[in-house]
């Protein structure tokens, strides 16, 4: 029963950190879009590489700070992985336009970032339970908010590459729980161990997924026209990470 109630616990700081953060994000997002002109919608579009530029060079960064020198599985593990998620996605593109040319899928990009998002927020939820589960309350407390309000934004990622293309509330709750979902999957898990090696790989799937839909929105958004706010929007999208995470680093370090 204590396990259960541990399970339930873990689920719920899962939510109120990853889940429910997104779909507020894509909510405010939606409102946003439908009250924007062409223009404004080039800043929310550069908005979403800024957020996703972001969590790419943050999660490149977990990756590589766990492979080792002296560690050649490391290394493969790194580089195969980043070769999956990122030429593989490319393949997969290329193939569908080859033997689809006629349909073309226009949820595609905002579906992978909602992936890459997912699997770097596991590294989230991974970090909420440890924090539970040597009963630092207070830390997992914190971690809980600022991940929240980290998290918050990467709605306005996934929506940037929406655009006005209509969605349904079945691609609306697939999205939430593709990019916050993981969060509670980290927090249920986090206390059963989880390898070096599986941590890489989860790293560098997020990021060869996210710098995919990188090069993807950019090459479809910076163009000529309106190119001054697609600047300032990755301007402003990388400033609202950046802020937000500073702002948990401060908190933990206070806490600490």
């Amino acid at each position: 029963m204590d396990e259960h109630q541990t399970l339930l616990k873990l689920l719920a700081l899962g939510s109120v950190a990853g889940l429910l953060p997104v779909y507020l994000g894509i909510a405010v997002a939606s409102l946003a879009l439908t009250a924007l002109n062409q223009a404004w919608g080039r800043f929310l579009t550069g908005l979403s590489v800024g957020i996703l530029l972001y969590l790419f060079f943050d999660v490149i960064h977990e990756a590589m700070e766990l492979t080792g020198v002296r560690d050649i599985l490391s290394w493969t593990i790194l580089l195969g992985s980043l070769l999956v998620s990122f030429v593989g996605l490319a393949a997969i593109e290329e193939r569908r336009r080859q033997t689809n040319t006629s349909d073309t899928t226009p949820l595609f990009l905002p579906f992978m970032i909602a992936l890459g998002m997912g699997l770097h927020n596991l590294g989230e939820g991974l970090a909420i339970g440890a924090s539970y589960a040597q009963g630092q309350w207070a830390l997992s407390s914190l971690l809980v908010g600022g991940f929240a309000l980290h998290n918050g934004t990467e709605g306005f990622g996934i929506m940037g590459a929406v655009g006005r293309t209509p969605l349904s509330v079945k691609d609306i709750v697939l999205l939430g729980l593709l990019a916050g979902g993981p969060t509670c999957f980290g927090t249920m898990i986090s206390g059963y161990g989880v390898s070096p090696y599986l941590s890489i790989t989860f790293y560098t799937l997020a990021a060869g997924s996210l710098l995919y839909v990188i090069v993807s929105l950019v090459a479809l958004s910076y163009t000529g026209e309106h190119r001054l706010h697609t600047a300032m929007g990755i301007f402003v999208g990388i400033g609202l990470m950046y802020t937000t995470g500073m702002i948990l680093s401060l908190l933990i370090g206070a806490n600490a």
